[in-house]
């Protein structure tokens, strides 16, 4: 075991290193165990298989950065045996790592953030109980959150975004369903949030379709929450993110009886134009400036993306993880022009957080995706608005925005959920035998 001095020079040397962008330095500081314990350890679902111990550590800074801002140094610095709890202090928050040191050097390196409820949640105003939805084949597990009072409430089914499964939509520490129901029903919103169907069912790749997978349960859902006793049932209301929100209008028109369908997030088409796909290269790296290699890799994907726009492969055949039968499902669907002939009021909620400078076209991209949408026409009592500073999961931070920031937490934020209240309580007002 180390002494504590050196155990406490060791952890400033690799924390100094860590916040001034040197990872390279930081790395060297592990031990060869300790390299693999920072890959091993990384979080699911925001590294590849190639990623050493300096790209972990880059994409930890990127990811703090996104969430909260410039480095401002080392807050606080606890010393236990061979344990360090390390506060890293940056414009807006702090965040603890926790290093394990031996005689060697850093042996581990770990991150563990919590979710937060957001401040505007005031868990005095609800209660929550659990739920089951009736999917036919297969029973969902689900949440309801219903407000403080006798009723009956207007109430809102959440459904997930692609890659959410379970009911508060968690992704790192950040959960943007839970967000949303305990914002909802604070002011006096029911909420109904459940398991995907692909959290504990196995879906074949013959019924691998838009409607299997989500559609046909969300539809249930409505079912659900309208036949809640504390529930206005003429004024449900159905707000999907990203892939939930794309699907809304189909929902809507499946279930025939909903009050109002809100989109936030979703695209306006169901596929991408091959020949417009210049944002794709900040998926590769922030700055938009490719490696040989990877603008050869960004070509394969404008050839994947030709191919799923004109419908050209086999049902069976996997692309971008998914069989033929769902992208065909997706190419026949098409949002804008559902959501057009919907005799409810639709709510577009679009977001564009990039950096004006660095990622020009991205930004660029967001805000024709917003312009989309601003075109489709929509019934009155439609809005559709674009929410500068903003991520995909809605909530504020830095520019450019890194998706690891998600894993450090945060909320969506709350002029979101406030204009969401607003939304829901003036449409119902005007929704026939309503009783709100």
């Amino acid at each position: 075991m180390a002494s504590t001095s050196t155990t406490e020079e060791m952890a400033r040397q690799f924390s100094t290193a860590f916040l001034d962008e040197s990872f390279v330095d930081a790395a060297d500081l592990l031990t060869e165990a300790g390299r693999n314990a920072v890959t091993d350890s990384f979080p699911d679902g925001f590294s590849d298989a190639s990623m050493d111990a300096e790209e972990a550590f880059e994409t930890y800074w990127l990811g703090l950065y996104s969430q909260y801002g410039t480095p401002a140094g080392i807050d606080e610095l606890r010393v236990e045996d061979n344990e360090v709890a390390v506060a890293f202090e940056f414009e807006d928050g702090t965040v603890t790592a926790r290093l394990d040191i031996g005689t060697e050097g850093v042996e581990n390196v770990q991150f563990s953030p919590e979710y937060e409820p957001p401040a505007y949640a005031d868990e005095s105003a609800f209660s929550e109980r659990d739920a089951t939805i009736d999917a036919g084949d297969v029973d969902l597990d689900g949440v309801l959150a219903v407000p403080e009072g006798d009723g009956p409430f207007p109430a809102v089914v959440l459904v997930h975004g692609a890659g959410i499964h379970d009911p508060d939509g968690t992704a790192g520490a950040s959960k943007i369903l839970k967000d949303l129901a305990w914002g909802l029903a604070s002011q006096g919103i029911a909420t109904l949030r459940y398991e995907k169907r692909l959290a504990d069912h196995e879906v074949d790749d013959e019924n691998y379709t838009l409607d299997t997978v989500v559609v046909d349960d969300a539809v249930a859902a409505v079912d659900t929450l309208a036949a809640v006793d504390e529930v206005d049932e003429s004024t449900v209301f159905l707000a999907g993110h990203s892939q939930g929100g794309m699907c809304g209008p189909r929902i809507a028109d499946r279930h025939g009886g909903v009050a109002g369908v809100a989109a936030l997030d979703a695209r306006a088409d169901s596929t991408h134009d091959p020949e417009d796909l210049t944002f794709l290269r900040y998926e590769f790296e922030q700055d938009g400036d490719l490696s040989e290699d990877q603008a050869a890799e960004l070509e394969r994907e404008r050839e994947t993306v030709r191919r799923l726009a004109e419908g050209d492969y086999d049902d069976d055949e996997v692309l971008w993880g998914r069989p033929g039968t769902w992208h065909r499902s997706m190419r026949n669907y098409d949002p804008a022009g559902t959501a057009s002939a919907l005799d409810v009021p639709t709510f577009v909620l679009k977001t564009c957080r990039a950096d004006e400078e660095m990622q020009a076209d991205l930004a660029a991209w967001f805000r024709d995706e917003f312009e989309k949408w601003q075109a489709v026409d929509l019934v009155d009592g439609s809005c559709v608005e674009l929410y500068d500073g903003l991520d995909h999961f809605f909530q504020d931070g830095f520019e450019p925005a890194h998706p690891i920031g998600l894993f450090f937490g945060g909320n969506v934020a709350e002029r979101v959920v406030s204009d969401l209240t607003e939304w829901v309580f003036e449409v119902a007002s005007n929704t026939p035998n309503s009783a709100s």
